[in-house]
């Protein structure tokens, strides 16, 4: 268990400093191209393995953005991965904080749809 929480923590603050790479204007225009679209992949319901293939169809998803994350954070300059991760650090310490807006807007937003949603049917 100890590993996997490592293998976490590890892919989530190169998610973070990928995420902070994406404004920097240090970063390669390709590697920014590269992570947009290992983003675009991630979210898209087209797959190169379909999902209703069981445990296969997940796994091309599960795989494809870490290792988009791993690959191309290596490829970033020395001197942006540095302020990058500076950064990341600053925006992990409000990460919490952030979740905990963003949680709170999206269960007014669910609420005040819901409600709108009875309105009309009254």
């Amino acid at each position: 268990m100890g590993k996997i929480l490592l293998v976490w923590r590890m892919f989530r603050d190169d998610l973070l400093v990928m995420l902070v790479a994406l404004r920097h204007r240090g970063t390669p225009r390709a590697v920014k191209a590269a992570f947009v679209i290992g983003l675009i992949y991630f979210f898209s319901p087209i797959d190169l393995i379909p999902d209703t293939i069981p445990f296969f169809g997940m796994l091309d998803d599960a795989a494809v953005l870490p290792a988009a994350v791993f690959g191309l954070s290596r490829l970033l300059p020395s001197y942006v991965r540095r302020e990058c991760e500076a950064d990341a650090e600053r925006l992990a310490r409000r990460l919490p904080l952030i979740l905990l807006g963003l949680s709170i807007f999206l269960i007014a937003w669910a609420v005040l749809l819901v409600w709108g949603i009875i309105a009309m049917l009254r």
